[in-house]
């Protein structure tokens, strides 16, 4: 439902068995259970171009024009619009979330890395950060769901407004 432009909302014909989905601007993903990464949709930038060889994915996440998958060894990959791609070297990932234009991915020592564009200070994480248990990329803000069941976000910079905030 909703707008279908670019075929979004079309499903592909025989996507069964799967697990998890994710919705990007204009394009969308579903990760199977047999740990496959199937894609379609608006493809101006290689969004839906799922990299072949692409196994053992245990989570996905789609951004403006990029998409993300998690594989069960803790290693991320990335394909589409390439400023958004996952920085070498990055492993022990056990959650990814991908905003318009930045990524995160939760390490399992409860820390985060933040990569992409940062136009809007939507990298800047706060230094403080800790205990991550969940997160969560919007347009061009943040969400981190601590141990303690606390939530922190961090939004742009702005004139006389917080940056970050524990609700």
């Amino acid at each position: 439902m909703g707008r279908n432009n670019y075929g979004q909302n079309n499903l592909p014909a025989r996507l069964t068995n799967v697990v998890a989905i994710a919705a990007g601007e204009s394009h969308s993903l579903a990760l199977k259970a047999d740990g496959t990464v199937t894609a379609w949709g608006f493809n101006s930038w290689g969004q839906t171009n799922v990299p072949v060889g692409l196994t053992n994915a245990v989570a996905i996440a789609a951004g403006g024009s990029y998409s993300l998958a998690l594989r069960a060894n803790g290693t991320v990959v990335g394909w589409g619009y390439s400023v958004r791609l996952v920085p070498a070297g990055l492993t022990n990932v056990t959650a990814v979330a991908a905003g318009y234009v930045h990524s995160l991915a939760l390490k399992s020592d409860g820390t985060l890395i933040a990569w992409g564009d940062n136009s809007s200070k939507q990298l800047n994480v706060p230094s403080n950060l800790a205990s991550v248990t969940a997160v969560a990329a919007g347009n061009y803000h943040n969400l981190a769901l601590l141990a303690d069941g606390t939530v922190v976000a961090w939004v742009p910079i702005m004139p006389a407004r917080p940056t970050c905030r524990r609700v």
